[in-house]
């Protein structure tokens, strides 16, 4: 009888261990960006692309995936101090967009870095 015991619980360990597992696969490839188109177009490139419109200095640049597209998403700061967010297109190299930061939201973010 104990047997049986233990042959359930180990049954249904691997089941637990099994569907954790799983989703854990599952998750991992819906972050990696299935269907997501990839950059064709180096960070620098990019970096150009955008310092041609705004050539201040480059606060950040990261690669982004938006609706299924791989996108630069820089940060440039002008010599006055504001904040603009440049999308580039990570296969064309179109300027997407460009939009100034909210000062507010720029304060919150630097004394959060600073806590």
């Amino acid at each position: 009888m104990k047997r049986s015991y233990y042959m359930i619980f180990a049954l249904l360990a691997c089941g637990v261990l099994l569907t954790w597992g799983l989703a854990m696969s599952s998750e991992e490839t819906h972050e990696q960006g299935e269907g997501v188109s990839p950059a064709t177009l180096s960070m620098e490139e990019a970096i150009a692309t955008a310092k041609t419109k705004f050539p201040d200095q480059v606060l950040e640049a990261e690669l982004e995936h938006e609706q299924g597209k791989a996108v630069y998403e820089i940060e440039i700061a002008s010599t006055t101090g504001m904040v603009t967010e440049i999308k580039v297109d990570a296969q064309s190299g179109e300027l997407l967009s460009s939009d100034i930061e909210d000062q507010d939201e720029q304060e919150k973010s630097e004394g959060k870095h600073h806590d």
